[in-house]
C-alpha cells in the first residue's frame, strides 16, 4: 500500500511538473475566467438590470461560465504525454491505469479550484456584488464541484484524446453529463448569496458528493481502458 501512495506522489509531481512546464492548462482557464467575465458584466450592464435581479442570476451566471471554461481548457491536456508516447511508457513501467488517474485529478481539481476562487471574484466584481463575507464558503462549493468535474472530465479528455475534433466533442459530451455538479453548485450558491449560508437540511451536498463518488469509480475503472485505446 505505501509503495502504491509513494507511486502516486510521484505522479502528482511529474503531473505539476508537466503543467508548470507548459502552463496550457493554467492559462486557458485564467483567459477562459477574464474572458467570460467581462462579456458577462458586458451583458447584465448593457440590460440595465436592476441589483435584486443581479443578485439571483449570480449563483446561475457562475456556475455556467465556470462549467464553460472549465471543459473548453481541458482540450489540450494530455497533449503532451500523447505525443511522447507517456502512458504507454508509464504503463509499460509497472504504474497502474488507477494512479495515473488520481494523479491527473489532483492536479486538475487544485486548476480548477484556483480558476473558480478567480472567476468568483472577477464576477463579483462586473456584477458589483460584495460576496466577502461568503467568500470562504463559496470556495469550499467551489473546492468540491472542481474535484468532481476533474474526476469526470480526466476520463473524458482521455476517452476524446484520439479524436480531431475533441475540442468540440469533449464539451458536448461533458456538459450533459455534469448537470447533476451544475445544479448542486448553482443551488447552493443561492443560498448563499440570498441567505448568507446553507439552508439546514440542504441536500445538495450529499448528491455532489454522490455524483462525484460515480465519476471517481468510473474512471478508477476506465481510464486505463481509455489511454490503451
Amino acid at each position: 500500500m505505501m509503495k502504491w501512495l509513494s507511486t502516486l506522489c510521484l505522479l502528482v509531481q511529474k503531473e505539476w511538473r508537466l503543467e508548470w512546464r507548459s502552463k496550457e492548462l493554467f492559462t486557458l482557464l485564467v483567459c477562459n475566467s477574464i474572458l467570460f467575465a467581462v462579456l458577462v458584466g458586458a451583458g447584465v450592464s448593457s440590460a440595465v438590470l436592476d441589483a435584486t435581479t443581479t443578485q439571483k442570476l449570480f449563483a446561475m451566471l457562475l456556475w455556467i461560465v465556470f462549467m464553460l471554461s472549465s471543459t473548453t481548457a481541458v482540450t489540450r491536456f494530455n497533449e503532451q504525454e500523447l505525443e511522447g508516447r507517456g502512458f504507454e511508457g508509464l504503463l509499460l513501467s509497472g504504474v497502474t491505469g488507477a494512479q495515473m488517474y488520481l494523479a491527473k485529478v489532483v492536479i486538475m481539481t487544485l486548476f480548477f479550484a484556483l480558476s473558480f476562487l478567480l472567476l468568483v471574484t472577477l464576477l463579483s466584481l462586473s456584477l458589483d456584488r460584495n460576496i466577502s463575507g461568503i467568500i470562504g464558503n463559496l470556495f469550499l462549493v467551489g473546492f468540491g464541484a472542481s474535484s468532481a468535474l476533474a474526476a469526470l472530465l480526466v476520463l473524458l479528455a482521455a476517452v476524446a484524446s484520439t479524436s480531431k475534433l475533441k475540442g468540440i466533442l469533449l464539451p458536448i459530451i461533458a456538459l450533459p453529463v455534469l448537470f447533476p455538479v451544475f445544479l448542486c453548485g448553482m443551488e447552493m450558491t443561492t443560498d448563499l448569496v440570498l441567505d448568507g449560508a446553507l439552508r439546514e437540511g440542504s441536500p445538495w451536498p450529499l448528491v455532489l458528493v454522490c455524483a462525484e463518488t460515480m465519476y471517481l469509480v468510473a474512471g478508477i475503472n476506465l481510464f486505463e481502458l481509455a489511454v490503451r485505446e
